[in-house]
């Protein structure tokens, strides 16, 4: 039988089936309502949850990426750093060409003290002449210049709004750092075990683990916080490591494989990346996008539960209509076809009711900026949405699969039914 003709009874039989020929049978298309309603809501909750986490994914992802550099050349024992004098800028520039840019910086844990009040934070050591262009807090001062940095007496020091909120301190304040890395040699040596900073700047970055942790000075004076500094370090212009950006950030897997092979071997340098600087939150944000995705998918299968239920009920008052067609000449195989049909037209009718309420949601949501988030508990002002067509095409094609293999029974069902018994019941 051709398909057109099997589709059109696929389609008649979701239709209010008249009175007569059996009481009770009108409300088979309010069960069938039902299915596709199921599938609709299932497929719908797929669409928004998946893009609003996406977009919080994304949002992350851009904040990674312009926190920090897509990727960073450091000594493989990172605990000394290494000399710009034995590798210069422009052979580290010779051996990654995708760079955009490269920036020495140093980097150091201390205790930062002002007055009465305390807080542990990381000192960054960046060189004001370049700008810091690949770090989160260039271009985000609120107060105070990068420039001001520049060496002076006594030296400059930026901090987050947050640190600078913990000390209570403003432009123009003191501020000590001690450094819980100063040893007894060290301090013979020429290291710092404390000093003093005047604060020039202030910046917010949006960032938490930035604007709460992150004091940032020049180079040479961050260098005096690195462990086990003493005058010979700064001499061989030591540094923590390089940072450089990259035009596409998700090619720095295949930079580093490269630069590694060819030049980390006989240098004792390495390159590590944001993607393994934040490898636990990216796990957990594709985790629980994958918990969210299945648990949601459950609305769909307990849906496909209900379009077999529904057709069982449709095989069961249509015995007689289905004898008629045997009786004409259908076979078994077309019969089978017909209620397959039959699942897969509820299905479809479903996944595409809910697609559609789904991202018009997610487009409601883009077009009005609307949905705000409260401020004290989220870092975003409104709902991020990411439109996600390979996703989408995933929960498109499980939940017609869904659909039709709840269909399968009952297409069984109706085509083992025998013409003659099924004739005698009408």
């Amino acid at each position: 039988m051709q398909m057109r003709a099997l589709i059109w009874m696929a389609w008649r039989q979701l239709r209010s089936v008249r009175a007569r020929v059996l009481p009770g049978t009108r409300g088979l298309s309010f069960m069938t309502s039902m299915s596709i309603a199921g599938v609709a809501t299932g497929v719908m909750a797929l669409v928004i949850v998946l893009s609003v986490m996406g977009g919080f994914g994304a949002d992350l992802s851009d904040k990674m990426l312009s926190g920090q550099p897509h990727g960073e050349v450091m000594a493989k024992t990172a605990t000394a750093g290494f000399s710009l004098n034995e590798h210069p800028l422009t052979e580290i520039a010779a051996a990654i060409p995708e760079a955009m840019r490269l920036e020495p910086f140093t980097e150091a844990d201390v205790v930062i003290k002002r007055r009465r009040f305390l807080s542990s934070a990381t000192v960054f050591g960046i060189d004001p002449t370049i700008g810091a262009q690949n770090w989160g807090f260039n271009g985000t001062f609120v107060e105070g210049r990068i420039e001001d940095l520049s060496s002076r007496n006594p030296p400059g020091i930026a901090l987050g709004d947050q640190l600078a909120g913990q000390l209570g301190a403003d432009l123009g304040d003191e501020v000590v750092l001690l450094s819980p890395q100063a040893g007894v040699g060290s301090i013979l040596g020429g290291g710092t075990l404390s000093r003093t900073f005047v604060v020039t700047g202030i910046f917010s970055t949006g960032m938490f683990n930035y604007d709460s942790k992150w004091a940032v000075t020049n180079l040479d004076e961050g260098r005096r916080f690195m462990a086990d500094f003493d005058e010979s370090l700064a001499v061989d212009k030591f540094v923590s490591g390089i940072g450089f950006n990259m035009k596409d950030p998700m090619q720095v897997d295949r930079v580093k494989s490269r630069f590694e092979r060819l030049v980390g071997a006989k240098s004792g340098l390495r390159i590590s990346t944001w993607q393994e600087t934040n490898k636990s939150l990216l796990f957990a944000l594709k985790l629980e996008k994958f918990a969210m995705g299945s648990i949601l998918m459950l609305v769909v299968v307990v849906a496909a539960f209900s379009i077999s239920g529904t057709m069982m009920m449709t095989v069961f008052h249509k015995r007689g209509n289905i004898s008629l067609l045997r009786a004409l000449g259908m076979s078994r195989r077309d019969v089978s076809r017909l209620y397959m049909i039959h699942g897969g037209v509820i299905g479809f009718t479903g996944v595409a009711i809910g697609l559609a309420l789904g991202i018009l949601f997610c487009l409601a949501v883009v077009w009005t900026r609307g949905v705000p988030l409260p401020a004290d508990v989220y870092y975003l002002k409104i709902l991020p949405v990411k439109f996600l067509p390979m996703e989408y095409t995933v929960i498109v094609l499980a939940a017609l699969g869904f659909s039709f293999a709840a269909a399968a029974y009952p297409a069984w069902v109706a085509a083992r039914q025998d013409p003659g018994a099924g004739l005698r019941y009408e």
